[in-house]
């Protein structure tokens, strides 16, 4: 090689290198500050079926029609040795995360077929791929993050020992093994069969091979259907089979705008994002986007399909396995979800799908370096093409670490409101009928209660025991001078879960000029404790570092008073450390004209 282009080659390596850290750092570190803390979304209705029946019940039944067997062990677990705690099903979730990104780059590093160069830029693929922020609504939460990722782990652990297959029953059990953890850790899992079957015939694997996947995928499917489903309408079995009764072009184009949606994610995300996502012109931008990925799939996947020369390129049969798997998996999405996208068409864009989409591209991106390397003269522009879409998709991922923070607000919030017991949810939310929201509040309150109980989640603390006693009985009246300062007003009248009056407090709070009171406590005149307040997660230094100081207007302390008196003063006392601040902030009623 000239000794320019030597020098050439080693610079894109390094920058390829560092662009990947700073990914990759920033990644974890804004998905751990914006992890989700506590109880949320779907987990609400899987918490209320596992806390009423057995371990075995819980792993076997369906969910949405999605079986989560494998992760359900994982949360299952959870509940019964660690008291519900979310941040432990988030490192679980993240390392599963970390063994996806792994096994994908295994086989890139092990391909002698492309220069260092090749693989220096696809292991940044990858790494954008499974750490973009965009992706933040499945990878912030633990639990999410545990059944994608699980079925994820089994997609790529299959794609590492597939062509080691011919003459390797090691190598066909650990196939068939990664098949059933991908298929009943979630729905769309059920794609690897038909996209090992693909894999399989463009390698020319031994017809034995090919009849033990189709055995795989066969009992996969006879085990799916048999097992029972949480709601006895819902199957998704019966979502794909009426998907095909319907016309195939409302379908076809929402699959399209699923595909399309990381590029119109990471392009609105350079004009502002929400005004264009909510118009109509963004559903016809991912629609195009979603048809030019479609119509680069083909030109891959068609041409080794009739020829059936795949090699035994690592790289080119790790990108085609994602392309293959993942369109199916969204696929899967579309069947059960036409009538859904048909009523709420801006749907299709939810950022809930990006975790499967933009693995999508990621693929698409691996077999475009590795024919990259084949090209004389039309290496370069690909390859550095991998720059330009890192560069293309940071606004996103910038912008995701504010929003993931915002998110984690709104969950402790909400937290805090169960602790006290008063009902502060909305009235309405947007692509949720009226009639489900309300299901929806009586599952979070019957499930609360039962956290309640048992000491689980966001009662895990006990902090909802101090609501009623004497300050002089909290701590055994230990005060501490804590310098305490701030202030705080009741911002909102509210109903507790009994229906008596409420009201919620909001306010900032320091300790010795710099220190966020993590709990404090909400007392009346007669000094008892009539709720409890609870400091946002992240101290002033953090959103100084971090978040470059733009989410001060809402770091503070939020709090509820139960049987709420207008007429009564109250005031705010720290509760860290078993004590309590000898100092107190006045609760600022405000004058309603």
């Amino acid at each position: 090689m000239h000794k320019g282009a030597a020098t050439v080659e080693r610079v894109v390596q390094i920058c390829a290198t560092l662009v990947g850290a700073v990914f990759l750092l920033s990644g974890v570190a804004y998905l751990y500050l914006g992890r989700v803390p506590v109880t949320a979304g779907d987990f609400w209705s899987i918490y209320d079926f596992c806390l009423s029946h057995t371990w075995l019940e819980s792993a076997l039944l369906k969910h949405n029609g999605h079986s989560l067997f494998f992760p359900s062990f994982i949360w299952l677990a959870d509940l019964r040795f660690f008291h519900g705690d979310q941040q432990l099903l988030f490192f679980v979730g993240l390392a599963l995360l970390f063994i996806t990104a792994s096994l994908l780059l295994i086989p890139v590093w092990r391909d002698a077929t492309v220069s260092l160069t090749a693989k220096t830029l696809s292991t940044l693929v990858v790494i954008v791929g499974n750490f973009w922020m965009a992706r933040a609504s499945i990878t912030s939460s633990g639990g999410l993050n545990c059944i994608n990722s699980s079925a994820m782990t089994g997609v790529a652990l299959a794609f590492l020992f597939l062509p080691k297959t011919p003459g390797d029953w090691a190598a066909m059990t650990v196939i068939l093994c990664a098949g059933f953890l991908a298929s009943f850790s979630f729905g769309t899992g059920l794609a690897i069969w038909p996209t090992l079957l693909l894999l399989a015939w463009c390698l020319r694997l031994q017809w034995r091979s090919v009849a033990l996947l189709c055995l795989g995928a066969l009992a996969t499917v006879v085990i799916y259907a048999l097992l029972p489903p949480h709601f006895k309408d819902y199957v998704v079995f019966q979502a794909v089979l009426r998907s095909l009764g319907t016309a195939v072009v409302a379908p076809l184009t929402q699959l399209c705008k699923l595909v399309g949606s990381p590029i119109f994610s990471a392009a609105a995300a350079w004009y502002g994002g929400k005004a264009l996502r909510n118009s109509d012109q963004s559903l016809t931008l991912a629609l195009w986007y979603g048809v030019a990925g479609l119509a680069l799939t083909g030109f891959a996947v068609i041409p080794r399909m009739i020829r059936r020369d795949l090699g035994k390129s690592g790289l080119e049969i790790t990108g085609l396995g994602l392309m293959i798997f993942n369109i199916l998996a969204l696929i899967l999405v579309v069947a059960g979800r036409t009538e859904y996208f048909r009523l709420l068409p801006s749907e299709v864009l939810g950022p809930r799908y990006l975790f499967w989409s933009s693995l999508f591209w990621t693929g698409l991106l691996l077999v475009g370096i590795e024919r990259a390397e084949l090209l004389r003269w039309g290496r370069w522009p690909i390859l550095l093409l991998v720059f330009a879409i890192a560069v293309f998709a940071w606004p996103a991922h910038y912008q995701a670490w504010f929003s993931s923070k915002y998110a984690q607000f709104e969950y402790e919030k909400s937290a805090t409101a169960l602790i006290n017991g008063v009902v502060d949810a909305p009235q309405s939310i947007g692509g949720i009928h009226p009639l489900d929201l309300k299901r929806i509040l009586a599952q979070v309150a019957r499930l609360a209660r039962q956290l309640r109980a048992r000491r689980l989640d966001m009662f895990a603390d006990g902090l909802q025991d101090w609501i009623g006693i004497s300050e002089a009985d909290l701590f055994r009246g230990r005060l501490k001078p804590e310098a305490l300062q701030g202030r705080c007003t009741v911002d909102a009248l509210l109903e507790c879960d009994n229906g008596a009056p409420a009201a919620r407090v909001r306010g900032q709070a320091l300790k010795h000029g710099q220190l966020v009171p993590r709990t404090l406590v909400i007392i009346d005149p007669t000094g008892v404790i009539c709720g409890v307040a609870r400091s946002a997660p992240m101290s002033p230094s953090i959103n100084r570092t971090f978040y470059l100081s733009k989410l001060g207007p809402i770091i503070g302390f939020l709090g509820y008073i139960r049987d709420y008196n207008p007429q009564l003063n109250y005031a705010v006392r720290s509760a860290d450390d078993g004590t309590l601040s000898e100092e107190k902030i006045p609760v600022q009623i405000p004058i309603r004209k």
